[in-house]
């Protein structure tokens, strides 16, 4: 049973999810929303608030595991040191992120939008007025926070594993098997929670006060959102072009179906197969490029970056925070370190919208709201969005990489 209720694509579950909250929503069951009691005994939140909370109660320290585990992984099994192919194919990959870095800075610079409600429309806390952070206290903040102590303890993890495998050799690949298996079980877990999330949090918006105003007031993330990234995805197709010597009708042919694939699966790791097909599209040979997009999928998330950048950036502003260029740029740079850490499975970076909110003095309450609201469109356009420029990223990258490297002399011992 459970079996094919896998199978279901994310999609059509989420769009379910939604359409129950729409209709209870409009007969009038509003006791979802009500807290259950027992006479007058308070027993538990609401239903709604439930399912909300089967997401993003144990997402965050499953996710810190995932990364520690993951990254220990990687560092385990990872062989010899870095050398030219992938010295040029990761300056793609930090070439493409920073490009995606000014990009939504400068997309929020220029539309200032009221996104999310403020904690005063939301009755969360009274207005009043936010001190400013000091830069050197929010780098302090940044480098402390609890995804980057997972950051760091999974490097560690690595390093420990490598020095077990003189005496253990093969502990590397087994700590890869178990990360591969945490994974799988994690998407399992997003399967089931994603769609009560969606369902709670809407169910929730719409029986607030002015709740279709939020959803309307929401979808104007859309434009920003798609629009920056179509932006960059067209500056990275003009650079690649060049690079290659191709053509646009060439580049189109070569990339399209890869991002078919990204927007259906939602999914980086499901799209390493269609990655695979546009690197050999573009010129490079799909075994020599598998080690490349393969770390791409895991460490390049140009989409990523962005999402999490827009999106931090609008809450802080509805929160009250006076929102500087300074800002902009410690939390478009914050996403690019906390984007390496996502992993590439349906939304599963929307816990670290958490983390860059609060890190930045927004409250946690107020920073659960801003998660709960977006992942509504979050699952259904924006994770999408995403997924395809990462995707794309990772073919383009290593394409360039390795037309460059046979271009010029080695500079770097493999």
């Amino acid at each position: 049973m459970m079996t094919r209720y896998y199978n279901i694509p994310l999609l059509f579950l989420v769009a379910i999810a939604a359409a129950l909250a729409f209709l209870f929503w409009s007969i009038g069951l509003s006791g979802l929303v009500e807290p259950l009691k027992m006479g007058d005994t308070y027993l538990t939140k609401s239903i709604a608030g439930l399912a909300k909370d089967a997401l993003f109660v144990p997402l965050k320290p499953v996710m810190y595991a995932l990364i520690i585990l993951s990254i220990g992984a990687s560092i385990a099994i990872s062989r010899g040191g870095m050398g030219a192919k992938f010295a040029r194919v990761l300056g793609f990959f930090i070439g493409f992120s920073l490009i995606g870095v000014f990009v939504a800075v400068a997309a929020h610079t220029l539309f200032p939008i009221d996104v999310f409600d403020s904690p005063s429309d939301l009755g969360l806390a009274e207005t009043k007025t936010i001190e400013p952070i000091p830069f050197l206290k929010k780098i302090y903040g940044v480098v402390t926070s609890p995804l980057m102590i997972s950051i760091y303890a999974g490097i560690l993890l690595g390093r420990a594993l490598k020095r077990l495998e003189a005496q253990h050799p093969g502990i590397g690949q087994q700590a890869d098997i178990v990360s591969d298996l945490f994974i799988k079980g994690f998407i399992k877990f997003l399967w089931i929670t994603i769609p009560l999330a969606v369902f709670g949090s809407l169910t929730l918006a719409l029986n607030r006060p002015g709740g279709i105003e939020t959803l309307a007031k929401l979808a104007k993330i859309l434009p920003v959102y798609v629009g920056s990234m179509a932006v960059v995805w067209v500056l990275m197709v003009a650079i690649t072009s060049r690079i290659l010597g191709h053509g646009l009708s060439f580049m189109g042919r070569a990339l399209i179906p890869q991002a078919v694939v990204a927007i259906a699966t939602s999914s980086s790791m499901a799209t390493l197969p269609a990655t695979r097909i546009a690197c050999d599209q573009l010129g490079a040979d799909a075994d020599e490029a598998t080690p490349f997009y393969t770390v791409g999928a895991t460490i390049n998330m140009v989409g990523t970056l962005m999402g999490l950048t827009l999106i931090s950036l609008y809450g802080m502003q509805a929160y009250g925070v006076d929102v500087t260029l300074s800002d902009r740029l410690v939390v478009a740079f914050q996403s690019l370190v906390y984007a390496t850490s996502a992993a590439g499975v349906p939304s599963s970076s929307i816990v670290l919208i958490q983390e860059l909110l609060t890190s930045h003095g927004v409250s946690g309450e107020f920073a659960t709201y801003v998660t709960g609201i977006i992942i509504t469109i979050d699952t259904l356009i924006l994770d999408r969005m995403r997924t395809m420029l990462n995707t794309q990223s990772d073919s383009m990258s290593t394409a360039n990489g390795l037309k460059l490297y046979y271009k010029t002399p080695k500079t770097l011992v493999d």
